[in-house]
């Protein structure tokens, strides 16, 4: 039985206190997510706090391509692609967010930041430990951040700050309204719902999300979470996510890249937030005094003009988790999801799930 769900990727932004909150908060979010809706509870997603996990557990990293789909299958021309994934975060909505820095005079790209850290955890911490946001912003965004920045007239934490809200500013944290930590969690529990229409069992990525009607069908990462937990569900197996919970950037393929000085472009890539297993936030930059910058760096023969053309080759990835194999005696259901689709634009803490203690305002 697990005893607590650590911070993403086991972070030490938060004290003993803090840790046990936070393990109460996504506690809250799976009991949330196993209740289900409409179609009743979803038995085979279980909460670790709550049922233990047997012996035979199996662990699944689910990987999907950074860029977004739905920008791509709209796309007249690759140019016109990436520009429009560098507009807005708006728009980056496969769980990853980036942010272009560029040299003022000749506008070459010098780095670009990418994160995949969930809402939820920035506010959380803000509500128990605003200093702590405020140093890092200041370490990872800029030193010019100020408190009255992130928490404006004293009040909230804004989460689409300043610092945190356009794709030059640079980018501290997800804030695409669906890129959330209850997404996953969700999407996950609605896709272990197995399903036999007319005496077939669905397992395309796409049938799946149509049926079930979670997440959107025009992404690669809500299909083929779905499709690859439902897979697990299939096979009579009880599903969750690994601890600790959260969405991760599981790495960057170099192939097909050029350097002027013939050096390794994957040396320019590095994690600065997480681990190398679990990272959360990532740069892409040479270091000066190489004679060139990111900008001069080319993928199949075209130079990076775009963050957009980094994150064509980002994965990024969640965790999932299954055992008893075999053992599920929850029947499939019969028919397709009737009701609306399920609105996973979660606000950044749920107020089903989140005790108000949780978040009373500690900076006062």
């Amino acid at each position: 039985m697990l005893t607590q769900f650590d911070p993403p990727a086991n972070l030490h932004d938060l004290d003993d206190a803090g840790r046990k909150a936070w393990s109460d908060y996504v506690s809250s979010l799976f009991d949330e997510s196993a209740k289900g809706g409409g179609e009743g509870p979803r038995r085979q997603f279980y909460n670790p706090l709550r049922t233990e996990t047997a012996e035979d557990q199996q662990t699944l990293d689910i990987t999907w391509v950074a860029f977004p789909r739905s920008i791509t299958v709209s796309a007249p021309s690759e140019r016109v692609r990436w520009q429009r994934g560098d507009a807005s975060r708006d728009v980056q909505d496969e769980y990853c967010e980036w942010s272009v820095t560029r040299d003022a005079a000749s506008h070459k790209i010098t780095r670009v930041t990418f994160t995949c850290e969930g809402p939820e955890y920035w506010q959380f911490l803000a509500s128990r430990n605003p200093s702590i946001v405020l140093s890092l912003y200041q370490q990872f965004v800029s030193p010019d951040v100020r408190m009255d920045d992130l928490f404006p007239h004293g009040g909230d934490y804004d989460t689409r700050n300043l610092f945190n809200n356009s794709t030059s500013e640079c980018a501290m944290h997800l804030v695409q309204r669906n890129n959330t930590l209850s997404a996953e969690i969700e999407i996950v529990a609605a896709a272990t719902i197995t399903r036999n229409i007319q005496g077939q069992f669905l397992t395309g990525e796409q049938e799946l999300i149509d049926c079930g009607r979670y997440g959107a069908p025009q992404r690669n990462s809500d299909p083929h979470i779905g499709g690859e937990v439902n897979k697990l569900a299939r096979a009579k197996a009880d599903v969750t996510l690994a601890n600790p919970i959260g969405l991760y950037i599981a790495g960057l393929s170099t192939a097909g890249w050029s350097t002027p000085d013939g050096s390794d472009p994957q040396d320019y890539w590095a994690i600065v937030r997480g681990t190398p297993d679990k990272a959360l936030r990532a740069v892409y930059e040479v270091p000066s005094g190489k004679g060139f910058v990111v900008g001069d760096i080319t993928i199949g023969g075209n130079a990076i003009e775009f963050g957009g053309q980094i994150a064509d080759f980002i994965h990024i990835k969640v965790t999932g988790l299954a055992c008893r194999f075999g053992q599920s005696t929850v029947p499939p259901m019969t028919s397709c999801f009737r009701q609306p689709p399920v609105a996973l634009a979660f606000p950044p803490l749920h107020p089903l799930a989140v005790p108000k203690l949780l978040f009373e305002k500690s900076r006062r």
